[in-house]
């Protein structure tokens, strides 16, 4: 099966010198379609740093990086949830969840039924019309799942998508993605402080200044 995306041996230095802080080294591993990841690890031990990488975000200073299922054009394939919904407060729920889609070139047409799917998808298809003032925080969260999943991503990359949300929330948050991820075939890598959410996710991986420890045990 050829994976979605691969990192062989990358390295990610910020800074030149004494100056020169190393966030990655040494990793080398894959995601192919249907793998579902839980990345922890300490603050500072790379996670957000290798989610970047992975997306294309960010350029390792070793190593390569590459797409290989996606004909090594990520973008427009990948979708990004971070710990904060970073909704547009003048537009609508179905407004910032059809907005990405729109400037990727898609109709008005198929925007709107594909940003109503997803919202009915994450179960908060009647909230269509609120503002993001109106919404909880996990509803906003919510929403800003559905806006990656319109898309259609096959890789999905959330980092401490739950970092703001209670517990019951979280695991919520959490079967949404994995349910999603089974749907479209999708590989998921969700970086995460909550063990608990590693008892969601079939594999789990923990970083450690800098370096990955593969299919880690999991904390139970």
């Amino acid at each position: 099966m050829t994976e979605l995306v691969r990192c062989e041996n990358v390295a990610r230095t910020y800074g030149k010198g004494v100056d020169a802080v190393v966030a990655v080294h040494g990793i080398t591993c894959s995601l192919e379609p249907g793998a579902q990841v839980a990345v922890t690890g300490p603050s500072g031990s790379g996670k957000s740093t290798l989610l970047h990488l992975l997306a294309g975000l960010d350029r390792p200073t070793a190593g390569q990086v590459s797409w290989p299922a996606l004909d090594d054009e990520p973008h427009g394939r990948i979708g990004l949830i971070f710990q904060g919904p970073s909704l547009l407060p003048p537009l609508d729920v179905l407004e910032n969840v059809a907005l990405p889609l729109l400037v990727a070139g898609r109709t008005e047409t198929d925007t709107r039924a594909a940003a109503t799917r997803a919202l009915r998808d994450v179960g908060i298809g009647s909230l269509a019309r609120k503002l993001p003032e109106e919404l909880s925080g996990g509803q906003a969260q919510r929403v800003a799942v559905a806006r990656v999943l319109a898309a259609a991503p096959r890789l999905i990359l959330a980092d401490e998508p739950t970092g703001q949300l209670d517990s019951a929330m979280a695991g919520h948050v959490i079967d949404l993605l994995v349910e999603a991820a089974v749907r479209l075939d999708a590989a998921l890598l969700v970086s995460t402080h909550d063990l608990l959410i590693t008892e969601r996710i079939s594999r789990h991986w923990e970083m450690h200044d800098g370096t990955l420890r593969k299919d880690a045990p999991c904390s139970r």
